[in-house]
């Protein structure tokens, strides 16, 4: 239960914090030595559904920590509303199966950056 007292706990901080967009500090924070910062990071990236922090997202799906593995799975549920199979509580193996098909949705909807209009009178 020490997963759910920490999620808890950081929504609540979450909701101290605004409205507005994430600080340019979370995507830092995604890599802070301390979990409960990786995990307030995760917690903002779910509250505002920030795409930008899906690649860090899924990247703490494989941390050290259990509770910023799992934080971070519910912030990528919450901003894509997928799950690619990947539970918490699998044994590793089975994690890094799931981690790797969230690696492949990535780069296939990650976007292509702006469309560049054609002319059509072209020779």
């Amino acid at each position: 239960m020490r997963a759910v007292s920490l999620v808890l706990l950081s929504l609540l901080a979450a909701g101290l914090l605004g409205c507005g967009p994430p600080p340019q500090s979370l995507y830092q924070d995604f890599q802070h030595e301390d979990p409960k910062v990786r995990i307030a990071a995760a917690v903002l990236a779910g509250k505002f559904k920030d795409a930008k922090s899906v690649p860090y997202l899924i990247d703490r799906l494989s941390d050290a920590e259990e509770d910023v593995r799992f934080v971070s799975f519910l912030a990528l549920r919450e901003i894509t509303g997928q799950t690619m199979g990947w539970n918490y509580y699998d044994p590793p193996a089975h994690r890094s199966e799931a981690v790797i098909k969230w690696r492949q949705w990535l780069i296939e909807n990650r976007p292509k950056g702006p469309q560049v209009p054609q002319d059509e009178e072209r020779p």
